[in-house]
């Protein structure tokens, strides 16, 4: 009998084990080094701590600073979650490029903004960064259920789909962007620190980014349907 038990546990393992759909995605960032990241720009701290990236602004650096990937990603499917007190200003970035060692900034590409501006609330909004300006591509304006999907001072789960020239975004579960734009097809994946004049009080703020992982050329069971309209821009 204790034979019999034992074969039919067995089985009904296997069973499970069988109908179980593999993991894709693929964690970027191990939690304890920078093994396959690097810091670029100015001066801004980033430390990791309890298996996040956790970012904090330093006074009169005129740059911005970034920990981004040493690997760029054209087709993705990007997941993570980030905690950050509230007027701190960051985003993540994605497709973005290496600016000349003469520019004023690092980096620029499309970024998901993390927004400190509390009243306007488009964090999950979509622009373009490039250096000193940047342009909004998909903003929640007329959004309030977007609007009100971020959590301040809490973990928020961002989803990043970018498939050709195709991007949707959504943050806990929230759908917050959707647009079609065809400025940039491959880059780095980033986070970024903004830069600081002489405010002191700013530096104990801070940002952590954790649980980071991909799923690089997705098939269409992969991608998840979306319900806002697109945006061609």
């Amino acid at each position: 009998m204790k034979k019999l038990n034992t074969v039919i546990l067995f089985f009904v393992f296997s069973l499970n084990t069988l109908g179980q759909k593999p993991e894709k995605f693929k964690n970027i960032f191990d939690g304890v080094t920078f093994k396959g990241w690097q810091i670029v720009g100015s001066k801004g701290k980033i430390n990791i701590k309890d298996s996040a990236f956790v970012c904090q602004m330093t006074i009169n650096t005129p740059e911005h600073t970034f920990v981004k990937t040493n690997k760029k990603y054209r087709n993705f499917v990007l997941e993570l979650d980030c905690k950050r007190d509230s007027f701190f200003n960051t985003g993540i970035l994605f497709r973005c490029q290496n600016t000349s060692d003469t520019a004023s900034v690092s980096l620029y590409g499309y970024q998901v903004k993390i927004d400190p501006n509390i009243k306007r609330s488009w964090t999950g909004g979509v622009f373009d960064d490039f250096g000193k300006s940047w342009k909004w591509l998909y903003t929640l304006e007329n959004d309030a259920k977007a609007k009100n999907a971020n959590k301040d001072n809490d973990w928020n789960h961002f989803r990043v789909e970018a498939i050709n020239d195709t991007i949707k975004v959504w943050v806990n579960d929230i759908p917050t962007s959707h647009l079609i734009n065809n400025k940039y097809f491959k880059g780095y994946i980033a986070f970024k620190i903004h830069s600081l004049g002489n405010k002191p009080e700013q530096e104990n703020w801070k940002a952590a980014f954790k649980n980071i992982k991909i799923i690089e050329n997705p098939s269409r069971k992969d991608l998840k349907p979306i319900n806002i309209p697109a945006l061609k821009n």
